[in-house]
């Protein structure tokens, strides 16, 4: 990952959940206490501030429309002003994991093959419950920078998307892709990171839909973003790590 990416997953070598319960501010700092108990009022207000303008970048999408979006960069510089720099952080949840994707020209017939990465990351503010979410990105450029730039993407894709849930200081009131397609982009990407996650438990494509048929009574090609996001989160859980504590040594 890039120091981007990376310099947020601790704080001083101590897991986010580890940060001090309270900061000493100077004298009439305007900048309230961050409690483990819940967000101060005067915080949640300032993340649901208008977003300042300038900070909005415009990206081409489909059909040749722009749409706004925030860059990986500002999303950072957005939490550690607004969370503080030991406030916040996130981890991955499962690998980041290459994807095969064939798509074909509904005009011409012709077939293209793509490599794409998926990551999942969770987030973490004290006071606030954890939030998960994914991230995508296509390689632009069969090379190795260009698998490089795609996984780091998708890393970064996932954190923005994570921070999004905090408020409107982290993009969340921007319109995606031009106003049109955004919710049927976000759940293809689901759909992927689920089968993504399904295939390292060792479930092929087809188990995966007829267990999501099952569960749901839905094809998963019709499952909307809303209802896809917890099962991710779901068979991200399952992959997480987990740690077994160390036998006592006891002396002789």
């Amino acid at each position: 990952m890039s120091n981007a990416t990376h310099s947020h997953e601790r704080s001083n070598g101590v897991p986010a959940a580890s940060a001090p319960l309270a900061r000493t501010e100077p004298a009439g700092d305007p900048v309230p206490d961050r409690q483990w108990t819940g967000l101060a009022p005067a915080v949640t207000q300032q993340l649901d501030a208008p977003l300042d303008p300038s900070l909005v970048a415009q990206r081409k999408g489909r059909a040749g429309h722009t749409f706004p979006y925030l860059p990986g960069r500002v999303a950072i510089q957005q939490a550690n002003r607004l969370l503080g720099f030991g406030g916040w952080g996130y981890d991955l949840v499962g690998a980041v994991t290459p994807r095969d994707l064939t798509t074909r020209d509904a005009q011409t017939g012709a077939v293209a093959h793509a490599t794409a990465y998926t990551a999942t990351v969770r987030l973490h503010v004290p006071g606030v419950p954890p939030r998960t979410d994914v991230g995508f990105r296509v390689v632009a450029e069969e090379s190795a920078q260009g698998h490089e730039t795609a996984y780091k993407g998708a890393v970064t894709d996932a954190l923005k998307r994570a921070l999004r849930t905090l408020g409107a200081q982290f993009g969340n009131d921007l319109a995606g892709d031009g106003g049109t397609g955004a919710a049927d982009t976000g759940a293809a990407s689901l759909r992927q990171t689920l089968l993504a996650l399904g295939a390292q438990q060792g479930f092929d494509a087809t188990q995966v839909r007829t267990a999501v048929r099952q569960r749901l009574g839905q094809d998963l090609d019709a499952v909307p973003a809303a209802k896809l996001l917890p099962l991710v989160e779901g068979a991200a859980r399952k992959l997480a790590p987990t740690t077994t504590p160390a036998p006592e040594r006891r002396a002789d």
